[in-house]
């Protein structure tokens, strides 16, 4: 019989840590309570908990500092971490999803909710418990073969992700086009793809927050769902709200997808239509100009339903382009620890944006890699639209 999970509360207010502890013993669980985020990365590393509850708002590292500690420290870098917070603001949320938090809890609380989204998030988490207590009774003969046999699955599943990616053609709706990908790891999450939409092609670059196997099986999904909706669809942000819809009802609450989406008209050569759903700024750059972003709204998607999409038309003409890429490509460290930025992109581009299409692609991919000393942090995707 396998023992009950561990739980971690921690919170300065000593009625939460009451309440919490009684109503999680009471339905079988083991609990431990911390007041702050030292004491709490303290019994953390000490004995690694099952799943952890962590209140934003205390002295010392807060919620946040100390969630990126937990991040950040290898044995415990997938530790289910559910926020408690009085804060409701979508950015607060945000900020905790961007620094690995798998759920939220908000302020005051019915102890039945946190419950049963504690239940829930074991129940997903549970494979991952279980293979690895099973690794460590294996021994080390056994490890090694599971070991192997994963490294197999791993470049299985390479393989299959590099098969789901279209090699652009020479000209997609009469421009010249190129694309890269990058990823961090064995798989990633970042993608791009080439949509039939009726007469219209549609260009879409995409990140999946995460890295590896787990944002790779959701790149897939949200893939699959993307060509689904764009087939009857002609406007990218109709594309984009009913993609958010679907990703809503059926991703985790940890998760959520930033994507571009670029329509092109093979009957008006040069005319683009694009629509932005929290990714980095399309570039645009011109022969006779200065490269420029595209500043457009969006919300990320798979966090609210309530999420609208604007979308903008613009038309580029010879030896301009443009560039749609995900924040691996501006979003790393250069090897002397500075920040490399989307003002490195733009100088690149103001170098070399007469190169064709599929070699600027390379070489911006080539450059960060080059700026991270020959290191990807993250995964990265980068595809060039360039008018003949």
């Amino acid at each position: 019989m396998s023992a009950a999970p561990r739980i971690l509360v921690v919170d300065d207010e000593t009625g939460v840590t009451t309440v919490l502890s009684a109503t999680l013993k009471r339905a079988g669980y083991h609990v431990a309570t911390a007041s702050d985020g030292l004491e709490a990365l303290e019994t953390i590393r000490r004995q690694p908990p099952d799943l952890v509850l962590l209140d934003v708002m205390m002295p010392g590292p807060d919620g946040f500092e100390t969630l990126s500690r937990i991040r950040e420290h290898g044995p415990t870098a997938q530790l289910p971490v559910i926020m408690l917070t009085a804060k409701t603001a979508l950015a607060d949320k945000m900020k905790g999803f961007e620094r690995g938090a798998d759920d939220y809890v908000v302020k005051p609380f019915a102890p039945a909710e946190v419950l049963a989204r504690v239940q829930a998030l074991l129940r997903r988490t549970d494979p991952m418990r279980v293979m690895a207590s099973l690794v460590g009774e294996l021994g080390a003969r056994s490890s090694a073969e599971t070991l192997a046999q994963l490294g197999r699955d791993l470049k299985a599943a390479r393989d299959i992700h590099a098969r789901l990616l279209p090699a652009p053609p020479a000209l997609v709706a009469g421009l010249a086009a190129g694309a890269v990908l990058r990823p961090a790891s064995v798989v990633g999450g970042d993608f791009f793809d080439l949509i039939p939409m009726g007469e219209r092609v549609g260009v879409a670059v995409g990140d999946v927050a995460g890295k590896g196997i787990p944002a790779a099986l959701l790149m897939v999904m949200v893939r699959t769902l993307l060509r689904e909706i764009s087939a009857s669809l002609v406007e990218p942000s109709e594309v984009l709200a009913w993609l958010n819809a679907s990703l809503c009802r059926d991703i985790p609450p940890s998760m959520f997808v930033t994507l571009v989406l670029a329509v092109l008209d093979p009957a008006r050569p040069g005319q683009i239509v694009v629509s932005n759903a929290g990714h980095p700024p399309p570039v645009l750059y011109r022969r006779a100009a200065a490269p420029q972003t595209l500043a457009l709204g969006g919300m990320v998607l798979g966090v609210s339903e309530e999420a609208v999409f604007d979308q903008t038309e613009l038309k580029v003409g010879s030896g301009d382009g443009m560039v749609l890429y995900t924040d691996g490509v501006v979003g790393g460290q250069e090897a002397d620890g500075r920040h490399i930025g989307l003002s490195e992109l733009m100088d690149l581009l103001g170098r070399e944006r007469d190169q064709a299409a599929p070699a600027l692609a390379q070489t911006i991919v080539d450059d960060a890699l080059r700026r991270g000393g020959g290191r990807a942090e993250d995964d990265m995707a980068v595809v060039v639209l360039q008018c003949p």
